[in-house]
């Protein structure tokens, strides 16, 4: 009778404990989880951009290194996913997500969904050569996407009286909006998630695009653009300084949105002249110029930051 209770206990314990890890596995809190997959636009940010592809990273099949279960990650950069490369190994652990690169033997952490509003913290890249940045979490709010809420955590750089720039953002179960392995920024090279995957079901898509998947350039700069004939952009792509010129006496002010849809600066506007934006500090990507006049929105047009 006391072997049955407690095997009886013992199997409620591990029918409670499964249940519980699946829960935790479905509340869009985890990133490494089986058939997830990630689309990841990346181009060129030269003028005219002389390439695009789109990088498609997933995980299959498990490894063992010193006693802990990691998930071995692939990619692939064609259409029909058949040139497949080994990325690395990737495991979760309390809120943490850690990273082993192909060409590196050190455990890196990848994400850190603990981190709280106001945090400063160091983050390696997964490239051993590179140094540690030290970065700043900004904000940190709950956000739903698909139906399920989900931590967001929106970094800069240590803070300035007055700045507002937003260098990442991770969103809990999805990961950056770089994209999930956060590739090093190269230079002339822009990194953005496009599209995030869990069991064939669409659970993200960037807004600013129509596909999950490009590999032509000008699918990219062909992208419409509402400037009007009294509007002038230049240039684009912009290294550091955005000239924007208008003959609209009533044009008031700009924004500028990010691929999250959350805006990263806002700048006043001189009626009738050469107004100049400083964007050596954006990080390079694509970012949607809201102009406004005195009566509202008047033009959209996408800017390349280099």
């Amino acid at each position: 009778g006391i072997m049955k209770k407690i095997t009886g206990s013992l199997l409620l314990y591990l029918i409670i404990s499964q249940t519980q890890t699946i829960a935790g596995q479905t509340n869009g809190n985890t990133i490494v989880l089986p058939n997830s997959s990630w689309s990841i636009l990346r181009y060129g940010v030269t003028y005219p951009v002389p390439w695009v592809s789109t990088q498609y990273v997933y995980f299959a099949g498990d490894s063992v290194v010193t006693d802990k279960t990691y998930k071995k990650v692939f990619s692939c950069d064609d259409k029909l996913h058949e040139n497949i490369t080994y990325e690395g190994l990737i495991r979760e652990q309390d809120k943490k997500t850690w990273f082993i690169c192909k060409d590196s033997e050190t455990e890196n952490l990848l994400y850190d969904f603990s981190l709280e509003e106001g945090m400063t913290f160091e983050y390696s890249s997964m490239y051993p050569e590179e140094l540690p940045e030290l970065l700043y979490v900004k904000n940190s709010d709950i956000i739903e996407i698909n139906g399920e809420t989900r931590k967001r955590l929106q970094l800069s750089f240590p803070p300035l009286p007055g700045d507002d720039w937003i260098v990442d953002t991770w969103i809990e179960g999805i990961g950056s909006l770089r994209g999930i392995l956060q590739p090093l920024l190269l230079d002339g090279v822009v990194s953005e998630l496009l599209c995030h995957h869990k069991n064939d079901e669409l659970i993200y898509k960037n807004p600013v695009y129509s596909e999950c998947y490009y590999d032509k350039a000008e699918d990219i700069t062909s992208m419409e653009s509402k400037i009007t004939n009294d509007l002038t952009v230049y240039p684009n792509p912009v290294d550091n300084i955005l000239v924007i010129s208008s003959s609209n006496d009533a044009v008031s002010f700009v924004e500028f949105t990010g691929v999250s849809g959350k805006t990263v600066y806002t700048k006043r506007l001189d009626a009738n002249k050469e107004n100049k934006i400083d964007m050596r500090r954006f990080a390079p990507g694509l970012y949607l110029l809201h102009v406004y006049d005195t009566n509202g929105l008047v033009s959209t047009a996408k800017i390349i930051k280099r």
